[in-house]
Formats: C-alpha cells, structure tokens, sequence
C-alpha cells in the first residue's frame, strides 16, 4: 500500500510563501518611494533594516492571509491532486492574497492623507454612510492609474508564479507504514505550530500588536515597517473612535484647544524625574483624612507643592502611564497602548524634551514586554529602557511581576546618576500590585491595615523613602524636578473611595529642593502633568496637549471616561455624562456617598459646551492621527 509523499507538497507551500515574502518587501520599497518626501530623513542603513524587521509584520500577515491555504494543502488527502481540490486551493490562494497586495496598493496613495497604515475604521468611514468617499473613488482611480497598472501587472505575476510552482508539484508515492505515518504526523503538527506562532507574531507572552513596531524604528518611520494588512486586521478586533460633529471648527476652537502657546520665559534646564506609583489611591497617604501608610510620602508633601484634589485620568496602568507622561486620556474601550491609534504620532515629555538636549530613561523593574511599556517608552522618544532584563539579578525577583521596588529605586539612583544632565527619567514602581506579597525580610515590618494592599504601600513607600535618601547625596538632586503621581487608584473598602469619584481620587505632588511648599485644593487631573512640568521649566515651544498647567490661574474641568459614560469633575462638582449629555451632578465634597443628584439646579450648559468639545477635538484629532502640534 502506498500514500503520497510530502515532499513536493511542503516545497511547493515554501516556494509560494517566500515569494509571497518576496512581494511585500516590494510593496514596502514601493510604499517607501510613493511617499519618500515624508520619510526624507531616513538614512539607508535604517530604511534597509527596517525591511529585515518588516518580516515579523510580514508574516502574521501571511499567516493570518493563508492559514486556509495551508491546512487545505498538508490535510492527509489522496484527493489533493485532483483537479477540482486543486482549483478550490488556487482559487483561495488568489484571491486572499491579492486582496493583502490590494490593501498595501491603496495606502501608497492613502498614506500622505493620514499619515498611517489604513485600519479598519476606514472601511466603515467608506461604506458607513459617508458616500462622498465613494464617489471620489473613480477620481483616485484616474489620478493614480500608474498605481492601478502596477497593481495589475503585480497579480498578473502572482497568478503566473502560483501556477508555475504548482505545475512542478507531481505526486509522489511512498510506502506506507508506522514511521512514515507518525512523521507525516509530527509534520503536519509543527506546520500547523508554525502557523500559530506565524498569527501570534513570535512566541512571546502576548500576540504581536501595533506598538510592537516601536520596539524597531522611530514612530515616524512606523508606517515603513508593518503593512497594512497587519493594521487592517489588528485594528478590526480593537475599538474605532467614531466622528464627532457638535461644532464647526470656529466654535471648537473658542471652546477648547489642545495647543500650547511657547513661554516667553528663559528656559530652565532642571532634570525632570516622574515617579509613577503603582496603585497609591489617596485614600492610602495622610492627605485622605483617614489612617496613613504612607508615612514617607506624608513628609515629602510637606516640603512640596502638592495638588490634593487630583484626578486620575484612567484606571489601568497601561492607559495611566500614556495619561502621566504624554498628557494622552483615553477614550476607548480598548488600552490605548494596544488600539489601531497607538502608532499615532503623539508629542510626549521625554519627546519635546529631546529637542532641548535631554536625555531620557524609562525605568521598570517588570518583566520586559509587560503591557507593551518598553514599545511604548521607544514610541514616546526615550532613548533607553531600563527592566527586570537590564537589571540582571533574579535574586532580587518577587517571581510575579518583576523586581521588587527596593532593590530597583536604588539601582535606579546608581544608573540616573551615570546619565549626563540634563536628562528626564520615569521611575515606575510595582510591589504595591496584586498578588500583595512583600520581600519575606520585612514580614511584620509594615502595616497590614484592613486590606492585603496596606502592607504593600507600606513597603514601597519605604523603598521610596530609601530612593530619596540616595538621590540626596548625588550632585544632580538639587537641580531636579521630581513629580509623584499614582499610576491609578486601588480596590477600595472606603464608601467614598469605592464611588464613581472616588475610586478616581489620587495626589500630584511636585518637589524640588527649596521649593515653597503649597497644598492645593484646584482640581486637576493625570494629563495636566505634562504641560505644568513644561511651563515650570519655561518651554518655548508650541505643542499639543489635552492637559493644562496647573500652576496657572487659568481652570480646566477634568473629563475622563469609563464605559459607557464620560465623567466631568469641575471644582467641587461631579458630572455624569450619558450620550452627551449631562444626567447626573452631585457635590461630592458635601455629598460624599453622591446621594443627591442636583441635575435639575447645576445642568451647566457652558461646561457642557466645555466637555462636548474636548470630546470632539479627541475623537476627530485621534482619528485622523492630529495629536500633534503643527503650524497650519
């Protein structure tokens, strides 16, 4: 008894996937040449290495284009050479992969009018209504005919090949037996392997996602190195920001603009250090009115300027990181950091700082690719990562998330103290993280409170007391801004700390030595930290901001989000937004447990304006890829 073989199948399958290969790296030179005026500045060397890592975008997007090819090809079938079986995988072939060639055709002439990979918002943008975009289509047909015929001329080469490499691909009979079963066996289950990890991006703890691109290239350069099958399809399982239209551009513009002037000031060239604490809800320092574990904090807000009447903007570390250091809110339902907009050019601390001679280090000790914030510390213009893998001592692991806080704020003070001023670093700790656990040395040590989380608070802000006593002796202390901010708030046992205001609740401290010290009741929010540390220093650069300064005089009502309402916090006012309008108002100051619902006595139609428009400019500026100053 004999089955057929193999071997001319698998070569066959190679031969088509590599030319498949072979075509994309065309599309990405074509790409390059069609829109090379936006990417001048690249030199050769790096717009060659950004084909070599394309590959990795390259192959989800093949794998996730022919996964049926390839199963249909290596099922262990006698019928795969029949005529009709071949038809159906030809067919199939053809057709998914013109339609991936098709996709990067449209965006060497739709790239300049975005300025991104096309995602899959567009096709709903096209056929959802808006059929001025189809009736434009004949007209792009004739402005970029030499498109359409290269197009042609490349699916007339796909055909040709495909069929090229199939008419060598003869049946080959062998022998059958055990081994030959149990090897056909094993190969069919690594090419179906192969395929999985091909749709995964890697064998990494986490698919492949649009941030992965900052890991290789700048974030102008982003658009060289994915494809734009690999946008379509990763944008399609994500969240699309839908249009707004409550102003025309006169009106928005009056009620809110996300531009900042340039200070007329002389620029101050402190260091700036942002300390982003995991999980420090206000509830946990002394500024709470309730029992404190955060006795070292408590001492720093004595000696700084300290905003006691914050917002966080987000309640995940993954949206909260984006809020703090690129005055970036987020208006999904998805993490920013992991929608079809993360690749969008946003103008960051670290990155408008640069510009200013800073250098900049992002510092984690979790594990490398935990929630994306080494790719995001690439796309914000950090010019270095510092993790669990950079600090290279697993005897200092907690064994869940990375290394414990202690250890890392003071290897954090050795490494700031290498960088050559002036720098900006983030610090971003994380013992004070579920599963609560603390270094076994200090069992006992710190306050177990009423929930697992007080100990963890307890030790952090020990390992923060530490982290100060440090930077104190280094000769760059004295002429560096420090900014602490929590990262979100925590679970909470608290009736006013568990409520819709405040589980949002937190403290923004600014310290710097000889700064007078103030506690400030304004209300202001995570995304005003990126514009007050700008105008502290006397920037004198115009850039894009959805915060505001909050040492002005000027106010801004804070408005954050969460499904499937938007919140507004205006002084000592609480806001609930449904379908854009206000349903709910309470003082929460005087009404705490929010109880009294004052809609029908504080319906402010001016901060409805307000909150309508900051929405608007949002969801238009993040769709079309805006956030960013520009001078027109």
């Amino acid at each position: 008894m004999t089955i057929r073989s193999y071997r001319p199948i698998l070569w066959n399958l190679a031969k088509q996937l590599l030319f498949l290969f072979a075509l994309y790296a065309l599309c990405r030179l074509l790409f390059y040449i069609c829109n090379r005026s936006y990417f001048a500045d690249i030199s050769t060397g790096e717009l060659a290495s950004l084909f070599i890592y394309g590959l990795r975008f390259d192959l989800f997007s093949l794998a996730a284009l022919n996964a049926l090819y390839i199963l249909l090809c290596i099922l262990p079938f006698r019928f795969y050479y029949s005529k009709g079986y071949q038809r159906l995988t030809s067919v199939i072939f053809i057709v998914l992969n013109s339609f991936g060639l098709l996709l990067n055709f449209i965006d060497f002439a739709f790239y300049p009018y975005i300025q991104k990979r096309m995602t899959y918002d567009v096709v709903n943008f096209t056929f959802g209504g808006q059929s001025e975009i189809l009736k434009l289509i004949p007209h792009f047909l004739m402005e970029f005919w030499y498109l359409v015929l290269v197009f042609i001329l490349v699916i007339w080469l796909l055909v040709k090949v495909h069929y090229s490499i199939r008419k060598k691909d003869q049946p080959v009979e062998v022998k059958a037996n055990l081994k030959t079963a149990l090897s056909y066996f094993l190969i069919f289950v690594v090419i179906v392997g192969a395929t999985i990890i091909g749709l995964r991006g890697g064998t990494q703890r986490i698919p492949i996602v649009f941030l992965d691109a900052a890991l290789y290239t700048s974030p102008k350069y982003i658009p060289i190195v994915i494809n734009t099958p690999f946008s379509v399809m990763k944008s399609a399982e994500l969240t699309e920001i839908q249009p707004l239209k409550f102003f025309d551009e006169p009106q928005l513009k009056q009620l809110y603009s996300p531009v900042h002037e340039a200070d007329t000031g002389t620029f101050k060239n402190y260091n700036v250090c942002v300390i982003a604490l995991e999980s420090f809800s206000k509830e946990f320092t002394g500024i709470s009115n309730r029992k404190s574990y955060t006795p070292f904090l408590d001492s720093l807000m004595k000696q700084s300027v300290v905003f006691s009447n914050a917002i966080a903007n987000e309640k995940t570390s993954i949206n909260g990181i984006p809020a703090i250091l690129a005055s970036a809110p987020c208006f999904l339902d998805n993490h920013y950091l992991n929608s079809a907009y993360s690749n969008n050019i946003i103008q960051t601390l670290p990155g408008l700082l640069k510009e200013k001679g800073y250098y900049s280090v992002f510092y984690h000790g979790g594990t490398n690719g935990t929630m994306n914030f080494d790719s995001f510390a690439k796309l914000a213009g950090y010019d270095a990562y510092y993790g669990r893998t950079e600090y290279n001592d697993e005897n200092d692991y907690d064994g869940q998330w990375g290394i414990w806080d202690e250890p890392f704020l003071l290897r954090t003070v050795q490494e700031m103290g290498k960088l050559k001023a002036p720098f900006m670093t983030s610090v971003f700790t994380l013992s004070s993280h579920n599963p609560y656990k603390i270094p076994r040395q200090y069992e006992g040590k710190f306050d177990k409170g009423t929930m697992e989380i007080h100990q963890c608070i307890g030790y952090t802000d020990y390992a923060l007391k530490r982290f100060f006593t440090e930077a104190r002796k280094q000769p760059w202390f004295a002429n560096t801004l420090f900014v602490l901010c929590p990262d979100h708030t925590s679970v909470s046992n608290d009736p006013f700390y568990a409520n819709p205001i405040g589980q949002y609740s937190i403290p923004i401290i600014f310290y710097k030595q000889g700064m007078t010290p103030v506690m400030e009741s304004k209300t202001v929010q995570q995304i005003d930290i990126m514009p007050t540390v700008l105008s502290y220093l006397n920037y004198d650069k115009p850039y894009y901001s959805f915060g505001s300064d909050m040492f002005s005089a000027k106010h801004q009502p804070c408005v954050f989000y969460n499904q499937p309402s938007y919140y507004c916090v205006d002084d000592s006012l609480f806001y609930l937004l449904n379908n854009y309008e206000f349903t709910e108002v309470y003082n929460y100051r005087s009404d705490s447990l929010l109880q009294h619902n004052l809609i029908n006595t504080r319906n402010n139609k001016n901060l409805l304006d307000f909150c309508k428009a900051f929405i608007q400019m949002y969801n238009n500026d993040v769709l079309n890829n805006k956030t960013y100053y520009t001078k027109n």
